[in-house]
């Protein structure tokens, strides 16, 4: 069968397989299966490059299984055609589509020129020379969590590779070396980076004109709806696909798994847990990403969790009914949301915050889902500024610094926001590396934001989402204090991949249920075995005993002190001739190049600090 329209294009058409969603190449030609919104016919409206000139395939009811309709064109289509999708509603962007035009370069405020509109492109099923994803234990994971432009656009890279796909590669030597691996992007699916609004003007008789508003800013986090089977066409310059082949390959290739955030707002969307499985599964077999963190009130987390075509992938959300979890080999569900920040920073910023909450928070393990543990996320205060503000500061944000959680638990130790007093700074370091400490030394998967380690500040901006600017880039800087921070991480990690009694498998029990002499988790305070749990505690010790991780294993001891003054805790004996060896204390930038033995079985730790010893 041929169609022509308008004189336009003439093109042969069959009817299609069905077997994929969208618009990809097939041997001898392109396949589209479409989704129409009402029964009876639909149109695939075709545009040249210059987005103007248009031809119109309307297909009927002989190429549909209800809505869904297939078609293939065994012709090439020329270069530069895009296409759009028109039904008893009216003409609309396919949510399938698997390449989108029309956003190539970020933040084009002469796209209002064109109403925004966007177009879908004809994908290609099969990846760029596909590399093989690594398999991480949970137990294993440390987690990166960065913003393309965020990351790249104040790194000293060349102008070309900021801003996109070819920076972060550039960078992965940086999360290597630091010990990532697991590199979590924030959306990185084609959404829309102008913030606009549209609006009806009604015309003669019932009809009516659809406008657009001017630009009111940007979304620069990229949270919300978007054209989810696409990669952002700006993040990923010239062939958008082949662009996300490459990045997965990098990271595949230096160890690291792909993990990426999806966000879901509209109502129709979280309704469909099929359409939602279809985006993913499309993502893990195509780009072959690793895992998901999914956003969104009432997503079907249990239904994804049974998806077979998903029963490797990795899902990470704020809550889930354990009852629903199967039972499998490894923990592939992990609750990631706030429950570590605060009471690790009520504890240290003396706002009634218990040793003993932050005890139960450090110990969280499950037996078929696992934590993602983290002292500072994107939805806050950087870890820098939790230490440095008292207040939230989003005055640029344009809403009378009303947006933003008033909830943050931060200090800013006598002075609000930058200073130049180094006593002032000396408290916020310590703080900063005790965070980050108690976050490695816990059962759970820790996880850093971008430029934590490089103490990264939005100036007091605790929901910078439209800071598309130094405010909500990282700033990197060469400084000792930055340096010195960044080998404190990497030791942190370092320390937490070579003692396995920090990570276990399953949940410790508390007791010594191997008969080797000590529980598997104990907790000491100014007297061995005793840690009393009073709302006025503001340190306790925590043993971690090595023989439950492996023979010849070292036991971690982990001195938390938020009191103001220093304090002493007891150091229990292990009753194996094994000494204690302090390695760390956060009050300093440096683990210690030998150990420092503790010889009378008592360890003093500074006030505000965490010290890491080793039983050996």
């Amino acid at each position: 069968m041929a169609v022509e329209e308008r004189n336009k294009m003439k093109l042969s058409i069959q009817k299609g397989s069905f077997r994929h969603y969208g618009a990809e190449r097939r041997a001898g030609g392109f396949e589209f299966t479409v989704i129409a919104r009402t029964k009876g016919w639909l149109s695939i409206i075709f545009y040249n490059k210059r987005r103007k000139g248009k031809t119109e395939v309307m297909l009927d009811e002989s190429f549909a299984r209800g809505r869904v309709f297939s078609v293939f064109f065994p012709d090439p289509l020329p270069d530069g055609v895009f296409y759009r999708l028109k039904d008893g509603i009216g003409e609309y962007m396919d949510p399938y589509a698997h390449v989108v035009f029309g956003r190539e370069k970020w933040n084009d405020m002469n796209r209002k020129k064109k109403d925004y509109r966007i177009f879908g492109g004809v994908g290609d099923p099969i990846p760029y020379r596909p590399v093989e994803s690594p398999v991480i234990d949970p137990r294993d994971m440390v987690i990166y969590k960065l913003h393309i432009r965020g990351f790249t656009e104040q790194a000293s890279l060349p102008a070309g590779l900021r801003g996109t796909y070819k920076g972060v590669i550039r960078r992965i030597p940086y999360l290597k070396e630091l010990g990532i691996t697991s590199v979590l992007f924030m959306p990185l699916y084609d959404f829309e980076e102008i913030r606009y609004n549209t609006f009806r003007v009604s015309e003669s008789g019932d009809k009516y004109k659809e406008h657009v508003s001017e630009p009111s800013g940007i979304n620069y986090w990229g949270y919300g709806d978007g054209a989810y089977f696409a990669p952002k066409s700006s993040y990923f310059p010239s062939d958008p696909q082949k662009g996300m082949d490459m990045l997965s390959n990098a990271l595949h290739m230096a160890g690291m798994e792909l993990l990426m955030e999806f966000s879901f707002t509209s109502e129709d969307i979280i309704s469909d847990p099929r359409f939602i499985a279809d985006i993913l599964v499309y993502w893990h077999t195509r780009y072959r990403v690793d895992g998901f963190h999914l956003i969104g009130e009432g997503l079907p987390i249990e239904y994804l969790l049974r998806h077979p075509r998903l029963s490797d992938v990795k899902l990470f959300y704020d809550r889930i009914d354990e009852r629903k979890l199967e039972r499998e080999d490894h923990k592939r569900f992990f609750y990631y949301n706030d429950d570590f920040i605060y009471p690790l920073r009520r504890l240290q910023n003396h706002m009634d915050g218990t040793v003993a909450e932050l005890a139960n928070q450090m110990r969280r393990q499950g037996e078929r889902f696992g934590f993602v543990n983290y002292a500072a996320e994107k939805t806050g205060f950087t870890l820098l500024d939790a230490y440095s503000y008292g207040e939230k500061h989003n005055e640029a944000n344009g809403e009378d610094n009303r947006d933003g959680s008033n909830y943050n638990c931060s200090s800013n130790h006598g002075i609000e926001g930058k200073t130049t007093s180094r006593n002032v700074m000396k408290n916020r370091l310590t703080c900063v590396r005790s965070a980050l400490a108690c976050i490695m030394l816990s059962q759970g998967v820790p996880l850093i934001t971008e430029g934590d380690e490089a103490l990264n500040s939005a100036d007091g901006n605790n929901n910078p989402y439209g800071q598309d600017n130094p405010t909500g880039w990282v700033r990197y800087s060469s400084k000792k204090d930055v340096k010195e921070l960044y080998s404190f991480v990497k030791n942190l990690i370092s320390f937490r991949r070579d003692h396995p009694a920090i990570r276990t498998k399953a949940p410790m029990k508390q007791t010594d249920y191997l008969s080797c002499g000590l529980p598997d988790l104990s907790y000491h305070d100014t007297e061995p075995w005793i840690m009393g749990i009073g709302p006025e505690k503001k340190g306790l010790g925590t043993l971690y005993a090595g023989a439950y991780a492996g023979e010849n294993e070292e036991d971690v001891m982990v001195l938390v002190n938020f009191y103001y003054n220093d304090r002493t805790y007891a150091l229990p004996s292990t009753g194996d001739g094994r000494k204690w060896y302090l390695v760390a204390n956060t009050g300093d930038d440096s683990f210690l190049d030998k150990p420092l033995e503790c010889g009378d079985g008592s360890v003093s730790v500074p006030g505000g600090t965490v010290s890491i010893l080793i039983g050996r």
